[in-house]
């Protein structure tokens, strides 16, 4: 590049200066202006100011001049020049190149601009810009006269050209240091220009001279005075008299100010409040004397009138004139101005503006101004200074606090600092630090105090809310910054008070705290109010900390990697929180959140573990639980996080937890299992609402899929529409607004939530004085409306205090409702393309608009929180539609049925899902509501119509009413439910997967139509077969398969649909294969059925079939390809065919036709395989996202069905299970594909196995539950070539399908298993063959099995025993070294055990091979409980069958009571056997070694023990000692067993047969009274509490012996004690105990309904607190864990509530004895109810309960049972003495007498003065002239028809827990049938049989009628059990088919299965003597034997063994469970033995 040119260049410009050419001219006058950019680079070192200015060229640049001037590009003067970035500087190089002088260079420049040529000049001014911005100071200052004169001369230049050229180029002249170098300032510069304007006559030079002033604005700083005065001169030209130079002055204001911000003027009116003020000033000045200039101002510029700028001048400009008047009478004219601009009054315009003007005047802190003002407002409003500043408020506060409109001409030390690149805004610091003293001047003024928090009080909601609203969501950052400071301030204002805006400033920080950009800000702040917060209410803090926490844990986890000042920030807040709180910490740790572990939060999380203590795993679920149901979203996330976490790392002590039985360890799992459902339905749609439901669902796949049967499901809640006025208010705020309003996420929400509340309190008559915080003063004033007040003063006592303190603010805060215009359409709102919460909001809206019932001011107040609450618009839908169908229009009331049916027709026509589900699910809510108000109106208007002195219940002063119009008003909701068709719901619900609602509504249409099954009744209905086809299908949805065969069994005809469905359901997969294959002749292309066929294959496990059968049919039916490869994939999987798994899979991902029941399974295993096909290619993100997206797809039918319950959602619980276990599976592996590498190396794997082991025992024992885990688990064991585990699985999967019946399946199974070489696998078969009734085969496999094992381990003696009939002698060999391990020696023992208890029901070997069989099993395994118990029972039996034969030949003594053996032994060779009574020894030792190893079978063989050995004692005491020396023998032998037993057995297994124990205290054998003595003296000494409450009743009998042996025992027990508390304990006890006796008879008055306990029983009252526990059953009871062997530690003194106080009022009950309802109060808090009882024998109760419990445990055991949840409802009996008692009391609870006669009250059918005399007068008259069955038939029965249903539709409103309720109702009333037959249970009036209204339960009560003592009352009672008309109706309409005959089956089957179990627990009836029976006995000293117990226990053992006894029947043979379940309906339906009952035993009820 030839760099010289440059220097010659220069030289050339010098010479041709002197050329006269104009084009040379021109082209010099442009070289110049390159030269001074070359010049200035050159020199740029030296220059005194720093201008940057650099040469750019190209690189391919040619060396002609004219493409270097092209290439050429400054820095400083082609800034707006596209620059190429290719290009290179060369300014380096041209250092010192060239040497010019630049004066020089300006005087050639100045010559050429005076020259006379017009485009020379032109080109002058072009390069004016490089020659000044080159120019150094010096250079400047020598040259400024000749700058002056050239800037003059060219301003106002002739030629129009030139001064355009320099208005263009003028901005150079604003560079700073141009403009101080030239003209010293700013404002001489533009006095220039001004001056010029001045002059100028000609319009065009008036357009230039703007157009100049045009580049004065675009160069000159937004932020300056050049650009504010360049404005207001462009202003003054728009009443310009010529038209040009207006139009030329507003364009020009146009293009300047878009040049600076996007927008143009006004958005910088808008944005920079300086030049807006400044502007407004200036207009206003000229408001008088120029409107033109106003008016061109506000049309052409701000597009609005005149008027309307005026409008938004007036707060800008009226604070400054009024405060200016005094000095300026201009201002008073320009107020009058404006006034008369806004055509209104000067006075009414300031004083409009009077918060504007003082805030304004307060800023200026000058106290002169603020006088000034104030007299002006004296003067013209004649006003004093109180007034005006009363007036003012609260708007001046808002002004003082959230103004930003403040000028800096206010307050000198305003400052600007940008917040984009144009805009600035001040920041008043100083300003906002006097607002605090300003507001303490203004409350010194108005109340004479300067207490600032006290004033700010009613202002507090309002200010942050203007804060919010103008600030903090405003869209500059400055601005909400500010918005933070003023926050601040506020908070620091309000002192004592700040605890009551707590909820209002959470959101408000935790919205600050979300933007990034304020965080900082927000942390500050969020410090500071902390601090003040611990400061004044540390209290409070408590409501803050789980929030604050759980906002802050987020950012710190997002910055644990960098340390950062917010995270230095977060952690002084969290200490700040928990470090200065500790003591509120300590009290509230139970409510506060785990805290993830993070090193800042180390010193935190140390305070917090301190405070919290040790806790057990437990006490932290319990925790977790609180924190999962917190209000607020993100605290339950966290919590949830931190239970994942838990979860995770306490994997074997949460199993081990889940497995427990303890009734804490299932509240625990119950409670957290709900609240984890409740979290999967979380509403929230916010991101962290969407993590919240997948990290719930993830716990609820880490906890397992625990099976139902151990969860509590919750107790069912009546929903009560019909409530007064402030009761709705009460419920609106205190469950829903509150709770909206303390959740709110944002202030829109919030404030919303406030309104509602503030106009409910209004309503209700709540004022401010409420609030305890306001000054008395205030509240003195406040006494006027008394009523009014005292509703108020009733409505807010009944609100918690923390609702209080939530609500206060609402009772002073000034919300304003908004009006609102009615613009809803006439027709249905719903769309099925309509999301719920439009719909529903819509809905709820147009209701409120057309409310005009009393209510409608409620709703009214409502309108805007229903927009954003959804809780709340669907708990006011109800109330909404009622008050509409009352009080609207016929219109108004069709609208309604319209909408509903529009909701409802939309779902049965749609495959319905997501949105459309939840808007029908509104619908049925609603419907349920509305149905439950009509039958409550229903009811009460038949209950004051039969009793016309009782008065109708007053609904609340707005629905009390007369009766007519009540009348009506139900008329009007019936016809409404009327109108909408049952089937059409029934449909709906259908299709929604609503099942029990669609029975519920189907059932009422069948019911209606058809009537219902019920033998009892006058007529039975007959059903059509669609009808129960459609029932069956919804009991198919509903999984209830007793149901169902019930349904069945009422069908006409079977149809081949309806026995499919039944086997299905019932799991008999070979049934349904074999109708599927007979329907695939009929239809053999029905998809349908080919799909079929493959479940069952698939349900069978016939997988390789299944391959088979899909390839076949992918052939044959190809269009369903997408089908068949579905159901494939599930069978390719578990056979772990990989290569026909993907070609499954891809077939699947295909488009193609689907199969309706290709189930939701098939999907769920597609993505099993899924996974599994990542795991295989190594995938790892993979395998992550199809895990997280399965489980996605989970979560909305899961949060559908958890709503209902969790029986209904554990199918989608149990694939959550399988997804941990392949995330488990997943990490074992480490990236590694399954098939290539074996995990039996990883360190994890066994561990990982042991706990799905453990996993896999809480699920519910089901196949369809564990198949696909099993078979899971088959694939990873296959895969780790660990052949014997895979067996182990297919032998649990056989032994599933065993216990389900499904033989076929179990067959298969176990021939998997020996392929794989399982060990046990014989065990198996063997068990398959005898439950397939092929005893000889099972019996062959066990010997076979034991032949192959080795002769030394089974001993030679059981070898030969086994392997031959011969008899072996009794001697064994000892058992040999240990050459197999324990483990291998208990599978050989369990062998030989199942072998030997086989062999003796089956009779093939003599007693002595048996025996021998047993002993060897012992050896075996000499520590083994089974062992001993089963060699125990079978030497019993024995005992029993040598009893029988021996009493047979020689009366020896009295029958023996004992069990029974089902197989009489042989009595061969009974000649030379010994008597029976010597085998007791060895029985009892057995049964003892048995208990000493174990507690498993301990409530059979303890009572079976104590039995033996008191029958054996007293046969000895009888015979004689003297004359049987062997007898003597055995008595020794047996006495030191038992002596052993005191010895060696824990006493917890002594306290479960204490009363037993009890019962024989006055045994006739002095030796057995001394040694159960001791017992029940061991059993006191440890478990003082439960055994005094045992034995209370024989402390204090009747009988002196046994009251005498009682007190020896209570005092040898209390001599064991040293003196201290627990003698304390005794005499404590022994007080109680008479004082309860006393009360028990106590002699109330007669009308009396209560007694005072403090006055009557003051010395029981003083006797509070006592240490004695509360007698519970489960206080009582003792509850042995299944799980674990653990035995310590029954009762924790902890979980046992003592007895703190007793309620000072007693009830007295209405019945015969008057018996006493006391609470009594509990060391827990909870109180609990007790019915103390007088003259009545409770033992029989007590022991009832006692075999009631023992039943319940059995049922506990069985699987068929345990699965039903089959129980019987117990509850604590304690006799105090023979004749008296108390009774734990059952709660909401109600006889079924009193519950029908409300029924048929209700309806009309029942009067309670004339309806039983009518019943008595209709006996009489038939007795002798009717058959009683005819009479009870044609007579009675017609006058009630069954009712009982409509109890359970009153009472359960929501349809699932209807069903529930029905079906808990069908189980506990069959359960009590059975048991009650069996042990001959009568007096089963109406008032003994209870209902719960929570669950349904049905609860006997009153056992005094035992052991068919109803048989010999003078009317007989002759039906075994109730089974009437009602009763039947209350299950359904398939009546007792179905449910009740199943449940009935199952439990009967359990009774006799575990006979000889309950005998042993009834015998303690003999021997502990009841009152009747006892009555001649009563001074006898020692026990009796009694005949009439002995029959009763005769009939109860043959009923046992399925003989009909005492039902009116000849006796019969056995019969089978089912035959005897069937004979015993039959005679409690028949009508025969029905009309034979007494007649208030109410055979029609």
């Amino acid at each position: 590049m030839p760099f010289s040119q440059l220097y010659s260049a220069y030289e050339n410009v010098r010479f041709l200066s002197k050329e006269k050419n104009e084009k040379v001219k021109k082209s010099i006058t442009i070289s110049l202006g390159y030269l001074a950019c070359l010049c200035g680079s050159c020199h740029d070192t030296k220059s005194s100011f720093e201008n940057n200015c650099k040469l750019f060229l190209k690189e391919n640049n040619k060396q002609s001049w004219d493409q270097l001037s092209r290439g050429f590009w400054c820095s400083k003067c082609d800034k707006n020049a596209i620059h190429d970035h290719e290009s290179f500087s060369v300014t380096p190089q041209l250092q010192n190149m060239l040497d010019c002088d630049y004066s020089c260079l300006i005087r050639h420049f100045f010559t050429l601009l005076y020259d006379e040529s017009e485009e020379v000049q032109i080109s002058c001014v072009a390069i004016v810009g490089r020659i000044l911005f080159h120019m150094d100071l010096n250079t400047l200052h020598e040259t400024e006269v000749e700058w002056i004169k050239a800037f003059d001369y060219l301003l106002l230049h002739r030629k129009k050209s030139v001064r355009e050229a320099f208005s263009r180029q003028i901005g150079c002249f604003v560079e700073h240091h141009i403009l101080s170098g030239l003209f010293l300032n700013e404002q001489i510069f533009f006095d220039k220009i001004k001056n010029g304007c001045e002059a100028a006559n000609d319009p065009e030079v008036f357009e230039t001279l703007l157009e100049a002033t045009a580049g004065i604005m675009v160069a000159a700083d937004i932020n300056g005075q050049l650009f504010l005065s360049s404005l207001l001169l462009l202003l003054d030209q728009l009443d310009n008299p010529y038209v040009t130079v207006r139009m030329c002055a507003s364009k020009t204001i146009h293009r300047c100010c878009f040049f600076h911000v996007n927008g143009g003027l006004k958005q910088i009116l808008a944005k920079s409040i300086h030049i807006r003020n400044k502007v407004y000033d200036y207009l206003s000045l000229r408001l008088a004397n120029r409107p033109k200039m106003v008016e061109e101002f506000a049309a052409t510029l701000l597009e609005v009138k005149a008027t309307e700028l005026v409008k938004k001048m007036v707060p800008v400009v009226l604070p400054k004139l009024v405060i200016a008047q005094e000095d300026d009478d201009k201002a008073v004219v320009t107020l009058f101005e404006l006034a008369k601009w806004l055509n209104t009054d000067m006075v009414q315009l300031i004083v409009n503006w009077l918060p504007k003007v003082l805030a304004y005047a307060l800023y200026q802190a000058d106290g002169h101004k603020l006088d000034c003002a104030l007299q002006f407002y004296r003067d013209q409003t004649g006003s004093d200074k109180k007034e005006i500043f009363a007036a003012a408020l609260p708007a001046l506060l808002d002004e003082l606090i959230c103004s930003v409109d403040v000028d800096d001409s206010v307050d000198n030390s305003i400052s600007f600092v940008l917040i984009s690149s144009h805009f600035t805004v001040p920041l008043p610091v100083h300003r906002l630090s006097r607002v605090p003293q300003m507001i303490k001047e203004i409350a010194n003024i108005l109340t004479g105090d300067e207490d600032l928090p006290g004033f700010l009080k009613n202002h507090f909601v309002g200010l942050l809310n203007s804060i919010d609203r103008k600030m903090l969501h405003a869209d500059d950052i400055s601005l909400q910054i500010q918005a933070t400071k003023r926050i601040e301030m506020l908070i620091n204002m309000m002192g004592s008070h700040l605890s009551t805006y707590v909820p209002k400033l959470m959101v408000l920080l935790m919205h600050a705290i979300d933007k990034e950009p304020l965080q900082s800000d927000g942390l500050a702040v969020l410090h500071c109010f902390i601090k003040q917060l611990v400061k004044v209410s540390p209290s409070s803090t408590k409501h803050v900390i789980s929030q604050v926490f759980a906002a802050l844990i987020p950012l710190l986890e997002k910055q644990k990697e960098r340390s950062s000042l917010h995270m230095i920030e977060i952690v002084k807040i969290l200490e700040e929180l928990v470090f200065k709180n500790k003591s509120v910490l300590k009290h509230n740790i139970y409510e506060f959140p785990p805290l993830p572990n993070i090193p800042a939060l180390a010193e935190v999380n140390k305070v917090i573990d301190e405070a919290r203590g040790a806790m057990s795993l437990k006490d932290q679920l319990l925790d977790i639980v609180e924190g999962l149901n917190h209000e607020n979203l993100n605290v339950r996330y966290m919590v949830a996080c931190e239970l994942s976490k838990l979860l995770k790392l306490n994997r074997d002590d949460v199993t081990v937890m889940v497995n427990g039985e303890g009734d804490s360890d299932i509240d625990v799992l119950s409670s957290l299992i709900t609240s984890l459902l409740r979290g999967c339905a979380e509403e929230s749609r916010t991101a962290v609402g969407q993590r919240l439901k997948l990290v719930c669902a993830d716990c609820l796949g880490l906890l397992g899929a625990v099976d139902p049967a151990k969860v509590k499901g919750s107790s069912n809640q009546r929903f009560k529409i019909a409530c007064s006025d402030d009761d709705l208010i009460f419920e609106l705020i205190h469950k829903h607004l509150a709770r909206a309003f303390r959740a709110a996420p944002d202030t829109i929400i919030q404030d919303s939530a406030a309104l509602a509340i503030q106009e409910l309190l209004k309503i209700a008559g709540c004022e401010a004085s409420l609030d305890e915080n306001v000054s008395t003063s205030r509240i003195a004033k406040v006494n006027e409306s008394t009523k009014m007040e005292g509703r108020g003063q009733r409505l807010w006592d009944r609100f918690s205090n923390y609702v209080k303190e939530i609500i206060a603010p609402c009772l002073t805060s000034r919300f304003q409702l908004p009006s609102v215009s009615d613009s809803s359409s006439s027709g249905p709102i719903y769309r099925p393309s309509l999301s719920f919460r439009r719909w529903i909001f819509n809905w709820v809206k147009k209701l409120i608009v057309h409310a005009n019932g009393s209510r409608a001011s409620i709703f009214n107040a409502c309108r805007g929180i229903v927009r954003h609450d959804m809780q709340t618009a669907t708990y006011l839908l109800p109330y909404l539609v009622l008050d509409t169908v009352l009080h609207g229009t016929e219109e108004a009331r069709h609208g309604i049925t319209e909408e509903i049916l529009s909701v409802l027709n939309a779902a049965a026509s749609e495959n319905s899902s997501g949105q459309s589900e939840v808007c029908i699910q509104a619908i049925f809510t609603l419907l349920d509501n509305l149905g439950q108000w009509v039958d409550d109106i229903g009811q009460e208007l038949a209950l004051s119509q039969s009793n016309s002195k009782q008065k109708l219940k007053d609904h609340g002063a707005n629905y009390s009413m007369d009766l007519d119009h009540l009348s009506l008003q139900c008329k009007h909701v019936s016809e409404l439910l009327y109108a909408i068709p049952k089937v059409t719901l029934a449909m709906a619900s259908f299709r929604c997967q609503a099942y029990a609602r669609s029975l519920l509504y189907f059932e009422c249409h069948v019911r209606e139509k058809s009537g219902s099954f019920n033998p009892s009744a006058e007529k039975s209905g007959v059903f059509e077969d669609e009808d129960v086809s459609f029932l069956m299908e919804i009991y198919s949805g509903l999984d209830e398969p007793d149901g169902l065969s019930g349904l069945a069994s009422l069908r006409k005809s079977k149809s081949l649909q309806d026995q499919l469905r039944i086997n299905k359901k019932a799991g008999n997969w070979a049934e349904v294969l074999t109708s599927c294959e007979q329907a695939l002749q009929m239809e053999s292309t029905s998809v349908q059925r080919h799909s079929d066929v493959l479940n069952c294959l698939i349900n069978m496990c016939h997988l390789q079939a299944v391959v088979t059968h899909v390839d076949g049919l992918i052939s044959r039916i190809p269009q369903y390809k997408k089908t068949w490869c579905m159901q494939g994939v599930q069978a390719a999987w578990r056979l772990g065919r990989w290569d026909l798994t993907d070609e499954y899979l891809d077939g699947a991902d295909e488009e193609g036709l689907l199969c309706s029941s290709s189930e939701s399974n098939a999907s769920f295993d597609m993505d099993v395989a899924k996974i599994l096909r990542a795991m295989r290619m190594k995938d790892q993100f993979s395998v992550g996202e199809k895990i997280a997206l399965s489980k996605q797809a989970l979560i909305a039918p899961l949060a559908a069905a958890g709503m209902d319950s969790y029986t209904r959602a554990y199918p989608y619980v149990v694939k959550l299970h399988v997804l941990q276990e392949l995330e488990d599976f997943h990490s074992i592996l480490n990236g590694e594909s399954f098939l290539e590498k074996s995990c039996v190396g990883q360190p994890d794997f066994f561990k990982v196995t042991e706990n799905w082991d453990n996993r896999l025992r809480f699920t519910q024992p089901s196949l369809w539950t564990r198949e696909p885990l099993l078979a899971f688990r088959r694939l990873v064991f296959g895969a780790s070539g660990l052949s014997g585990q895979v067996g182990n699985c297919w032998i649990q999967y056989a032994k599933l399908c065993r216990s389900a019946g499904h033989y076929e399946t179990a067959n298969r199974a176990i021939l998997e298993a020996m392929a794989s070489g399982a060990a046990n696998v014989h065990m198996e078969k063997a068990k398959l063959l005898w439950s397939t009734r092929r005893s000889d085969g099972a019996i062959a496999e066990l010997q076979q099995s034991l032949i192959n094992m080795p002769v030394e381990v089974i001993g030679s003696a059981a070898m030969s025993s086994i392997t031959s009939l011969s008899l072996v002698p009794l001697n064994q060999p000892p058992l040999p070294c240990n050459t197999q391990t324990s483990n291998e020696n208990r599978d050989v023992a369990k062998t030989l055990l199942l072998y030997s208890r086989w062999i003796h029901y089956t009779g093939l070997k003599q007693k002595e091979d048996v025996i021998g069989l047993f002993a060897r099993v012992r050896e075996l395994q000499p520590r083994w409980e089974k062992g001993y118990f089963y060699a125990a029972k079978y030497c019993d039996e024995v005992l029993v069958d040598a009893r029988k034969r021996q009493e047979e030949t020689s009366e020896v003594g009295p029958r023996m009571m004992g069990s029974s053996t089902s197989n009489t032994l042989s009595s061969r060779g009974s000649n030379a056997e010994k008597p029976w009574l010597y085998l007791v020894p060895d029985v009892l030792l057995f049964y003892a070694k048995g208990l000493h190893r174990g507690h498993k079978n301990l409530f059979q063989a303890l009572p079976r023990l104590l039995t033996l050995w008191f029958e054996f004692g007293s046969i000895y005491q009888r015979k004689g000692s003297s004359s049987h020396k062997d007898l003597k023998a055995a008595h020794g032998k047996v006495m030191g067993i038992m002596r052993g037993c005191l010895k060696d057995l824990p006493t917890y297994q002594w306290l479960t047969v204490l009363p037993q124990l009890v019962s024989r205290i006055c045994h006739q054998n002095d030796e057995i009274v001394r040694l159960v003595k001791a017992i029940i003296t061991s059993v006191l000494q440890q478990y003082t509490q439960q055994a005094l409450w045992i034995m209370a009743a024989v402390s204090k009998s009747t009988v002196p012996s046994r009251r005498e042996a009682a007190a020896e025992i209570i005092n040898n027990a209390r001599k064991g004690f040293n003196q201290g508390a627990p003698n304390t304990l005794f005499s404590q006890f022994a007080s109680l105990i008479d004082h309860l006796i006393r009360l028990c008879f106590h002699a109330s008055q007669s009308r009396s309904a209560t007694i005072n306990i403090s006055t009557e029983f003051s010395a029981l009252k003083r006797m509070m607190p006592l240490e004695i526990i509360m007698p519970t059953l489960g206080s009582i009871n003792v509850n042995l864990p299944t799980y674990g062997t653990s035995t310590t530690g029954f009762f924790s003194a902890t979980d046992l509530p003592t007895i703190t106080g007793i309620a000072d009022e007693a009830e007295v009950l209405s019945s015969l004895q008057r018996p006493k309802k006391i609470i009594l109060l509990g060391s827990d808090g909870v109180k609990r109810p007790f019915l103390c009882k007088p003259k009545d024998d409770l033992r029989k109760d007590a022991r009832m309960m006692e075999f009631n419990a023992m039943i319940n445990r059995l049922l506990s055991k069985c699987p068929e049972s345990r699965r039903r949840k089959l129980y019987l409802r117990t509850f604590a009996v304690i006799p105090l003495t023979e004749d008296c008692g108390m009774v734990e009391w059952v709660p909401h609870t109600r006889g079924l007498r009193h519950i029908l006669q409300d029924i048929y009250i209700s309806c009309g059918k029942f009067d309670r003065q004339k309806t039983n005399p009518q019943i008595k007068r209709i006996y009489d008259q038939c007795q002798g002239k009717m058959a009683e069955d005819e009479m009870l038939k044609n007579k009675i029965l017609p006058m009630f028809p069954p009712a009982f249903h409509k109890w359970f539709l009153n009472t359960f409103s929501e349809p699932a827990a209807w069903f529930r309720a029905r079906v808990a109702y069908a189980h506990t009333t069959a359960v009590w049938s059975m048991v009650g037959h069996i042990v001959g249970l009568g007096d089963r009036h109406g008032e003994n049989i209870l209902f719960d209204s929570t669950t349904g339960d049905c609860v006997h009560v009153d056992f005094s009628c035992l052991f068919d003592k109803g048989l010999q009352l003078e009317k007989p009672e002759l039906v075994p059990f109730r089974l009437t008309q009602n009763m039947i109706d209350g299950l359904g309409i398939t009546g007792y088919e179905g449910t009740f005959l199943k449940v009935c089956e199952i439990t009967l089957s359990v009774l006799r299965e575990h006979r000889e179990t309950l005998m042993s627990v009834l015998e303690t009836f003999i021997h502990d003597p009841l009152v009747e029976w006892t009555k001649t006995h009563k001074s006898s000293g020692v026990e009796v034997q009694n005949p009439h117990a002995q029959r009763a226990i005769s009939n109860i053992e043959a009923r046992l063994q399925g003989i009909v006894v005492g039902v009116g029947a000849a006796p019969s043979l056995p019969l089978a469970v089912e035959g005897q379940v069937r004979r015993l309906i039959a005679e409690a339906v028949s009508h025969k033995n029905l009309g034979k009952m007494y007649i208030w035993w109410m055979p029609w009820f």
